[in-house]
């Protein structure tokens, strides 16, 4: 009786917020898997800074009406932050690293390199913010780079110095999502994702300057009409559930984007995974699924000590 009385009770509001932001990842992965698709189409036309700044000028001209008529200006400058600047210039990074990827490797390839993420977030956490990390986790991230390695194949005539590109793109993906842990509450997402696509665009102007521009087609202006719909989407739905979902409830969902990967690539791009692609993407995923369940063991033993603790000192 005494064990049912000390139970926590679960809270029906994060819940309900973690059921929701499950379904926000799988949509926000599905949706910037198939915005990859339509860049990395895109690609054969136009290089990669134009592509990155006529998408971000499409993105920014839907996205600023909404946001000043819900939240007006006020709620651009209050989002901005050193957490939210440190976010930006992670996701310029992720944005070049994994673009230039992309368009040179296999949908696949990439999206299994990319699932190291939470690994990589781990391993971060433990070394940067001194959060606790058993041997089990180390383990389980040392499994997952075993599963990379056996992605991008290093020494065998299919490795690519492209892969070093999908790497860099982890290690900013990590820190962009650490980051927005860190943004305040009072910040509205929606405000949070117009100032990263405008950040993001002015880096793709940026970039272009060392490029040979050129007159988009109709195809491809169309292709990023969409993805600059995707994008928002994806950024909108990802940043909504880190901040409001149980990261330990939501973060597995995102392995959804390995389907859409192996899925679009073969569809659009006739590209068929490797059997050691297959494996490591495969091994990659469950290193991540034990990490996670490790995690909430350690907060049950931890709620669970606290509230021991709690009981005793009455």
């Amino acid at each position: 009786m005494a064990d049912e009385r000390l139970a926590a009770p679960i809270d029906p509001h994060q819940a309900s917020a973690n059921l929701r932001g499950m379904a926000l990842v799988v949509i926000g992965t599905g949706a910037f898997v198939i915005n990859d698709t339509l860049m990395k189409a895109t690609s054969a036309e136009l290089p990669l800074g134009e592509i990155v700044t006529i998408r971000g000028i499409m993105s920014c001209c839907i996205m600023a009406p909404i946001v000043i008529l819900n939240y007006g200006l006020a709620s651009i400058a209050r989002a901005y932050s050193r957490a939210l600047m440190l976010r930006n210039l992670s996701e310029i990074g992720a944005v070049f690293f994994f673009l230039t990827a992309l368009f040179q490797l296999p949908m696949a390839n990439v999206s299994g390199v990319l699932q190291a993420v939470p690994l990589t977030i781990t391993a971060a956490a433990a070394l940067f913010l001194g959060e606790p990390v058993g041997w089990r986790r180390w383990t389980a991230s040392a499994v997952g780079l075993i599963g990379v390695l056996l992605i991008i194949q290093p020494g065998s005539t299919e490795f690519s110095g492209y892969y070093f590109a999908a790497i860099a793109a982890v290690l900013c993906v990590a820190c962009r999502d650490i980051s927005t842990r860190f943004i305040a509450k009072s910040a509205p997402s929606l405000s949070v994702t117009f100032v990263t696509a405008l950040v993001v665009t002015l880096f793709g102007a940026v970039l272009g300057l060392g490029e040979d521009w050129k007159v988009p087609s109709y195809t491809s202006l169309t292709r990023l009409a969409a993805a600059s719909i995707l994008v928002l989407v994806g950024y909108y739905t990802m940043i909504e559930a880190m901040r409001t979902a149980e990261i330990s409830a939501v973060a597995p969902f995102r392995y959804s984007v390995v389907i859409w990967a192996i899925l679009l690539g073969y569809l659009v791009f006739s590209e068929i995974p490797s059997v050691s692609t297959i494996i490591g993407s495969l091994i990659v995923v469950l290193a991540g699924l034990y990490t996670f369940h490790r995690e909430r063991v350690v907060l049950r033993r931890s709620v669970s000590a606290r509230r021991d603790v709690s009981v005793s000192s009455r």
